[in-house]
């Protein structure tokens, strides 16, 4: 007589396995362990990074720190996505001429694509906790993609993200609207928005079901 594992023990352990998977990916570069490691660079470079270390008033090895942070959570899938960078100047002069009409139907067809591009990029499970993620860091962070300035807020009965910028009021129609569209994509979600001339509020207060 043969003893083999159940199928339910073998589901199990897929499950565990996912979790776990899910779990270390969620970290997003916050974990506390470090190496060291030695690395060879150009005199040219050396120079360069000690003098922005003292401008920002930091050490070196705290800015090599924010640069491998920089590109092991943000350029290396934006280098993916082929994403371009513009001044905010350019930015606001080529939208200030678009109706607001436009700027929702666009919002809405590129958060249709990038929802899928940005989750399959990054490796991270299609949930709310990844679009939090997104929103605080991705496009929020300084460091990041700045569209942005994000504070969020976890209150007892709602999450409440409020997003400032400087670049007008047909800006906020597009980040409402293409926010908006993601999470409609990745879950079934209760979101109130408000729409300012330089900031967008929005109040989460259902709890996200995924989409599978």
């Amino acid at each position: 007589m043969k003893i083999g594992k159940s199928k339910s023990t073998s589901k199990n352990k897929v499950k565990l396995e996912e979790f776990t998977i899910r779990t270390k990916q969620r970290n997003y570069g916050k974990g506390k362990k470090t190496i060291t490691r030695t690395f060879r660079i150009k005199d040219d470079w050396d120079m360069i990074l000690h003098e922005e270390a003292e401008r920002q008033k930091i050490s070196v090895n705290a800015l090599m720190d924010k640069i491998l942070r920089r590109f092991t959570l943000y350029d290396r899938y934006t280098d993916r996505l082929s994403i371009i960078g513009l001044p905010k100047r350019t930015l606001m002069a080529i939208i200030q001429f678009l109706p607001d009409e436009r700027i929702i139907e666009e919002a809405e067809n590129t958060a249709s694509l990038d929802a899928i591009d940005f989750f399959n990029s990054l490796g991270y499970p299609q949930d709310y906790e990844t679009f939090k993620y997104l929103v605080i860091e991705h496009f929020g962070s300084p460091e990041f993609a700045r569209w942005f300035q994000c504070f969020y807020h976890s209150l007892e009965t709602q999450d409440l993200f409020h997003l400032q910028h400087n670049l007008g009021r047909k800006w906020s129609v597009f980040i409402e609207t293409y926010l908006r569209t993601i999470l409609r994509k990745i879950a079934n979600i209760n979101v109130k928005s408000r729409v300012y001339n330089y900031a967008v509020t929005l109040r989460v207060s259902s709890l996200p079901t995924v989409k599978r």
